[in-house]
């Protein structure tokens, strides 16, 4: 006889397989990695700065006597040194490279792009591919057999340029949403704020209910988080879609100008975020705290969203997030008529990215002004 309550939870058990589920995937079988490179930088790029570029190497397949390294630049950047030759890299192992990558100018969009040039170990490949896919043994064999001697390999690190920020990689320490209604006079943009754009508000709606019915069967029945774990579903995942899906819900509100009900998730969404780890999750605190800012400035409460902002700011004074919150203090300045006081908000925000363009432009506009 089925264990009372067992039902709902196949029900929702099986609700977040399909969830977690991210489709088929095609059944062409291709030619199995042989040779792994990726690369990354230290830093994000500044114009004229120098950095590091990092390229990683492991040989899985077979054993290398050498390998050639360079990194194809967009023009007018300099690579110290140009090429790298790498030694001996035995089947299993990995290497790292590093070149000192200095930006000679800026661009629409592009990547630093690694290239590696080594043997192709054949015989290796083929045993390998006769072991693991004899139905498709001949055909693959073939076409390793007409790959050139010598193969090139490729690992990039895409980057795009903004008005706003400059040069700057694809990263989440870049807010690009402005609330240009809370503008502080002309001359000036609104404050700057955090948008997730691929989550819809049906998505984020979603995101929460589910996961508050999930916490009120972990509630009813402990082993049901083990029921989970087995069938491949991170809790600790579903906690931060949460989340992030009260963010969402957040933003939407304020949004629609709906403004009682934007606070309610903030404050939601702050409890939650004061049961994580010290460190963990910044980037999301400190968006949080600087939205309830905006809600307040929205409904003219300026005292309180002024302290919203030093809050978010006190949260972790390095952040590199910390810009724009500076920035917005100094922008809430602007509308209160203290200039003074902003201008200090804009020096502390300018040295925390050199091509933060907009707060430059700005700062100097304040200074005419």
């Amino acid at each position: 006889m089925p264990r009372p309550g067992s039902k709902p939870l196949q029900i929702i058990l099986l609700i977040f397989i399909l969830f977690a589920t991210v489709g088929a995937y095609s059944a062409t079988v291709q030619i199995p990695e042989w040779f792994g490179v990726s690369a990354s930088l230290s830093a994000p790029p500044e114009l004229g700065q120098p950095l590091t570029v990092k390229v990683y190497l492991r040989a899985i397949v077979g054993s290398h006597a050498d390998a050639g390294v360079r990194l194809i630049l967009p023009e007018t950047w300099k690579s110290e040194p140009e090429s790298q030759s790498v030694g001996p890299l035995k089947e299993g192992g990995d290497k790292e490279v590093t070149f000192v990558v200095t930006p000679g100018s800026y661009l629409n969009q592009g990547s630093i792009v690694a290239e590696v040039a080594l043997r192709v170990p054949r015989a290796e490949l083929i045993e390998k591919i006769r072991r693991d896919f004899p139905q498709d043994a001949a055909a693959m064999a073939a076409s390793v057999n007409d790959w050139p001697a010598e193969n090139k390999l490729y690992a990039d690190v895409s980057f795009a340029l903004f008005a706003e920020e400059s040069f700057y990689p694809l990263t989440g320490d870049m807010w690009l949403a402005y609330a240009d209604n809370l503008a502080p006079e002309a001359g000036f943009r609104g404050p700057s704020f955090f948008e997730d754009s691929l989550i819809s508000a049906h998505q984020a709606q979603t995101d929460v209910e589910m996961y508050e019915k999930l916490q009120g069967f972990l509630r009813a029945d402990p082993s049901f988080a083990e029921k989970l774990a087995e069938s491949g579903i991170d809790i600790n995942r579903k906690r931060h879609d949460y989340l992030q899906a009260l963010y969402v819900l957040a933003v939407k509100a304020w949004q629609g100008e709906r403004f009682a009900e934007a606070f309610g998730f903030v404050e939601q969404l702050e409890k939650q975020l004061d049961q994580e780890k010290a460190g963990s999750l910044e980037g999301l605190k400190i968006a949080a705290i600087n939205l309830k800012g905006l809600v307040f400035w929205s409904q003219s409460q300026k005292r309180l969203a002024e302290e919203a902002f030093k809050k978010a700011f006190y949260a972790n004074r390095k952040h590199a997030l910390q810009r724009y919150v500076l920035r917005n203090i100094g922008l809430l300045m602007i509308s209160n008529r203290d200039r003074e006081t902003a201008a200090q908000m804009f020096n502390l925000a300018l040295p925390l990215k050199q091509g933060f363009t907009l707060l430059a432009k700005e700062a100097d506009l304040l200074k005419k002004n």
